[in-house]
């Protein structure tokens, strides 16, 4: 076990072991109980800023104060442990994002099931990846970028928001599909990713549409393909797929969890009220300006989504060999 592992493993089970008892409680939701929602990255990310929009309508609408608390740790599995250990009361939701399904293929000893030890409650957005490069690198498209790192092998870097992030995987997957020989570079999340990026220090990033938005209208980046759709903001530029790789897929999704054993009745009515506030005209047009695309799912529906791409992306990560390490 290398030392970073050792670091994680030990993260977790601090995390684990402040909870105390907690499912030894009574699952009663109660309106004099504040509702935690914990983001398990950092703040400021499109994560955190989904979770604090509902949070300023769901304590009108459930008539009980909201809070959000950033939890971020080994790619959002430390704050993620702690809710799957909470009361299920259904005072206390999580956050995911699409890397929640990696964690048993990234951490083997991961101390919590990603779908067992969850209650479904809503997928809440979509939201478009791209492929971006550095306005240094002379290439327009995704052949020009393949022929030109082809050329130049272990020379060139691909960027990421950290290690086991979606970013990261997307990012693999594309450079073994290409057959590229290319470095990968972590960074603590995208912000610092995309300065080295505009810096000429790395070539390309896979990332978020709403994340790079900003550096693409300035002039700071490029698209050079979508990831699973054409983005009608830029509709001209093909999607990885169209420009030669089948299969290839990359979009990223934000979901809400509960604990196991919440009632039926309080998921219900959470789904209900976060649905509902999902669709407000001014929660809407802040979501699809920061690139994500509203959905508000069934239970059911997020359920059957975690199960099909646990299995998905966790065959591609243990492929390509990448760990949390």
């Amino acid at each position: 076990m290398s030392a970073s592992f050792r670091r994680i493993a030990a993260c977790l089970s601090l995390a684990l072991g402040a909870l105390g008892p907690a499912h030894a409680q009574s699952p009663a939701a109660s309106s004099g109980r504040p509702l935690r929602i914990v983001v398990p990255y950092a703040s400021g990310g499109l994560a955190d800023i989904t979770a604090r929009l509902l949070s300023e309508h769901l304590a009108a609408r459930l008539h009980q104060p909201v809070v959000v608390e950033n939890k971020p740790g080994a790619n959002g599995a430390i704050g993620t442990a702690q809710v799957a250990k909470a009361a299920p009361d259904g005072n206390t939701l999580v956050y995911v994002v699409s890397s929640h399904v990696f964690g048993r293929a990234l951490i083997p000893d991961l101390p919590f099931d990603p779908i067992k030890d969850f209650a479904p409650v809503t997928l809440a957005t979509r939201t478009a990846m791209v492929l971006v490069a550095s306005p240094s690198l002379p290439v327009n498209n995704v052949p020009e970028l393949v022929a030109y790192v082809r050329a130049r092998p272990n020379q060139l870097a691909f960027a990421s928001a950290g290690n086991g992030s979606n970013v990261h995987v997307f990012g693999q997957w594309f450079a073994d599909l290409a057959g590229l020989k290319m470095t990968h570079v972590p960074y603590k999340g995208s912000a610092a990713a995309h300065m080295d990026l505009i810096a000429g220090r790395t070539q390309i990033v896979f990332d978020t549409l709403g994340a790079v938005q900003p550096h693409v209208a300035a002039g700071n980046l490029k698209i050079l393909a979508a990831g699973a759709e054409r983005l009608p903001k830029y509709p001209d530029i093909p999607t990885v797929a169209e420009a030669g790789y089948p299969g290839f897929r990359a979009e990223s999704w934000g979901a809400v969890l509960a604990p196991a054993g919440t009632p039926a009745a309080r998921i219900d009515q959470l789904n209900r009220e976060i649905v509902a506030a999902l669709n407000l005209p001014e929660v809407r047009k802040r979501l699809e300006d920061a690139g994500a695309q509203v959905v508000g799912s069934t239970p059911a529906e997020l359920g059957q989504t975690l199960v099909a791409e646990e299995k998905k992306y966790g065959d591609l990560i243990r492929r390509m060999g990448i760990r949390l390490e």
